[in-house]
């Protein structure tokens, strides 16, 4: 086919991703192209206007943000593919309203790589991108903060000026203006000079206020490469950073395998020497935010570089900058949370990936990604070392360090000869608890306070109480927009639903008969924090999870508290569990072990044992022994008993085999297709009519895929919506991959009810 034949218009054609749910690509001509009427092509430079058009044609490069007018709307996209023409006519092609950028804001590699991930997640492309960048570029802002800046006037009058003459302070400002010609606000603070000043010569038409876009920083110049910490290593540590640097120039991964306190961060640390002794950038990725500002001090502390922080509780600005600090390489170490991997790099390094084996990881809405998954990938692209780092990684890391994909560094015992802790379930099948507290688990907790030293006790569940009852007709509070149960907090008093987050007032009577005998069963963090403080009132009792440690700076005040290293005991939840060093902590108390036992995700069983192993890992950290009390009614369970017997890894043998047997990941590949209506015959006629579009095209290519569903969701109902979900499976992930984006060109052309919600999750998490 000749071009003239596939192309209805010649010329050059910008094709661009819109963040939008259409997967496809848009045609946009050049802004203000001209065109010759007579042959629907562009005209050529025939001035200097039309010759500056064609200059600026030529610096539109893919990765540059446009901004285009899209139906009634107008939003940015990014510039994918330059082509030389399209397959619609001139008439139907707009030309992009404005070129936002000089060159493109992502690196080469990156830019690759979200391409790569909006293929293999079926997710579009413009959304990706969208999450790729901070919230203010999606808005069209410039890269460039802006900055307030001050210049003398040129035209002041002759009086006012003389009139300074009696003001030193104004004088001395004046003077410093005139030397510096363009001067910041922040330039004048750090000169003694206040805003004050400023004012008063602005009033008098002296100084004159503009602003400019703040200019690219300096790369961060190479480290001295001798580490100045005088931490001697053991020869596990040793081993282990000797093979990462054996593959640290060029691409590699490694899965550090290391028990809890047995010095996973310093190997970290000492590669990264490595590395910044070169002037190249380190990405560090965490799962929490809560994890972050621990993770900075101990950096800081140890690396004399800047270091850029990503995380959702940054303001805008503050996100930009640190954005930009990564971009330009004047920040040595990026540290953040999920999103923090599509941070562009100016020289990148190395890529580290704390608790990998962490869910947090996987981004569960929208654009559905594994941050870990990427990082690999990332790497690969940018071709650098990527360590994976965990005491319990994921079945999945496992089998690939057990596969060799991945090289298998092991740390099997603690730093500095500490011990680890002793762990004993307690059997409390026929044991009276007081709100959830046995006796034997009270005499421990005392026993551990009277020698000083400090107790967590650990519940994976927050608020008073997980259900609210009546005592008169058995009625039970439950979410009206979920098929669940209303969670009873006491402070403020309200009743909560932890899936779609409806809050209300506590009732004072059963909504079916009335009565005003209400109850509730079973214990929360809030709870458990008020007997705590009346079972042990000349203790403090420091509660930390997601509604304790909302106000900004509260976790880490708490962190701070504990550090101090006085008596108290800390409560709480799986925030406690990730990468906190305690080591006044010598007693680890879980209170109800059986909420993760008989979970009807395949991955139950191995969140279970990472949550209990990683939570008794804050035990005995330092010279203290520690000890790990597990309360269950269940204290024969396999998985209990395994824990509590076991390595970790003996653990995730047994069962790895079980998902061998099972044919379940990383033995076999999911992709799990979920619609959501408020009508449930929306949701039911919407996936079966893409679940026969599937059958069809398995039996048509004879893909090894194997369908189950449409099938209700485990949670049928959520935030007022039904859910269904079909699961796809195959050992062979091409040929599922091929499936799916056969499948979506498919369901792009459907024409689905506009209630209809479909959610593509390929490597689902949980399938509830």
């Amino acid at each position: 086919m000749s071009s003239d034949q596939k192309f209805k218009y010649q010329g050059t054609v910008l094709q661009v991703a819109i963040p939008s749910p259409l997967r496809s690509l848009f045609d946009y001509l050049p802004p203000d192209l001209p065109i010759d009427s007579a042959t629907d092509k562009p005209s050529k430079a025939s001035s200097p206007e039309s010759a500056a058009v064609d200059e600026s044609e030529d610096r539109i490069k893919p990765g540059v943000r446009v901004r285009v007018s899209f139906g009634n709307r107008k939003l940015v996209g990014i510039v994918v593919k330059v082509e030389k023409g399209s397959t619609l006519s001139r008439n139907k092609l707009k030309p992009v309203i404005s070129v936002l950028d000089k060159k493109p804001i992502f690196t080469p590699s990156l830019f690759r790589l979200l391409l790569w991930a909006s293929s293999y997640y079926q997710h579009s492309l413009g959304e990706v991108f969208s999450n790729a960048i901070p919230a203010r570029l999606r808005q069209g802002r410039q890269t460039r903060a802006e900055e307030e800046i001050w210049e003398v006037n040129p035209n002041a009058d002759e009086i006012s000026l003389l009139a300074v003459q009696r003001a030193p302070r104004q004088k001395a400002l004046l003077t410093l203006l005139k030397k510096n010609k363009s001067t910041g606000i922040e330039e004048c603070k750090a000169a003694g000079f206040t805003t004050q000043l400023l004012a008063e010569l602005h009033k008098k038409k002296l100084v004159i206020r503009k602003t400019r876009f703040q200019s690219a920083a300096e790369p961060f110049p190479a480290l001295a490469p001798a580490s100045k910490t005088g931490i001697k290593l053991n020869k596990e540590q040793k081993k282990a950073l000797a093979e990462v640097k054996e593959n640290l120039d060029g691409f590699a991964c490694s899965l550090l395998d290391g028990v809890t306190g047995s010095g996973k961060t310093e190997v970290y640390m000492q590669t990264m020497e490595q590395q910044l002794a070169k002037a190249k950038q380190c990405l560090v990725l965490v799962p929490e935010i809560g994890l972050t500002p621990q993770t900075v001090s101990r950096f800081q502390k140890r690396f004399a570089c800047p270091i850029a922080v990503l995380h959702s509780g940054l303001n805008e600005s503050e996100r930009l900058e640190a954005w930009n600090s990564a971009r330009d390489g004047s920040a040595g170490i990026i540290i953040g949370t999920r999103s923090a991997i599509f941070t562009p790099m100016a020289n990148p390094g190395l890529i580290i990936v704390d608790e990998e084996h962490d869910s947090s990881f996987k981004q569960q809405d929208g654009f559905r990604y594994s941050a870990r998954d990427l990082a690999v990938m990332r790497a690969r692209e940018e071709k650098v070392h990527v360590i994976l780092g965990s005491a319990t990684p994921s079945l999945e890391s496992l089998h690939n360090a057990r596969s060799k994909k991945f090289h298998h560094l092991k740390l099997s015992k603690r730093a500095a000869d500490a011990s680890p802790a002793a762990m004993e379930i307690l059997d409390i099948t026929d044991e009276h608890l007081q709100e959830g507290f046995s006796e034997p688990l009270l005499y421990r907790i005392q026993k551990h306070l009277k020698q000083g030293n400090q107790v967590l006790v650990f519940i994976n569940r927050r608020g008073f109480a997980p259900v609210l009852n009546c005592q008169n007709c058995g009625w039970i509070c439950e979410c009206e927009h979920c098929l669940t149960r209303f969670t009873v907090h006491a402070n403020p008093a309200s009743i909560r639903c932890h899936h779609c987050g409806t809050i209300k007032s506590l009732p004072r009577n059963c909504e079916h008969c009335k009565s005003p005998d209400l109850n509730t069963i079973g214990i929360g963090t809030q709870r458990i924090e008020s007997y705590l403080n009346t079972q042990f009132p000349d203790t403090e009792v420091l509660r930390i999870d997601r509604d304790s440690t909302r106000a900004k700076l509260s976790l880490q005040k708490m962190l701070d508290q504990i550090n101090l290293g006085e008596p108290c005991i800390l409560l709480g939840t799986q925030m406690l569990a990730k990468g906190h060093h305690f080591p006044n902590i010598t007693l680890v108390a879980i209170v109800d072990a059986d909420s993760g036992l008989f979970s009807a995700d395949f991955r139950g069983q191995e969140h279970m044992a990472q949550t209990i192993v990683q939570v008794a890992g804050r035990s005995g950290r330092a010279s203290r022994a520690g000890e790990v009390l597990i309360q269950s009614r269940h204290a024969g369970h396999q998985t209990l008993q395994s824990i509590s017997s076991e390595s970790y890894e003996e653990f995730a043998v047994q069962q790895l085999e079980e998902r061998r047997l099972s044919g379940m990941p990383p033995f076999s590949h999911l992709c799990l297709l979920r619609a959501e209506s408020a009508d449930i015959r929306e949701a039911v006629k919407g996936l079966q009519k893409i679940g026969n579009s599937c059958e069809k095209l398995i039996a048509l290519n004879g893909y090894p895929v194997e369908l189950q569903g449409p099938l209700p969701a485990p949670m049928e109902k959520r935030a007022g919506r039904f859910r269904f979900q079909i699961l796809l499976r195959s050992k062979n992930r091409r040929a599922l991959g091929a499936l799916m984006t056969e499948l979506c060109t498919k369901i792009d052309s459907m024409k689905l009810s506009h209630k209809l919600r479909l959610a593509i999750d390929i490597d689902p998490q949980d399938l509830i």
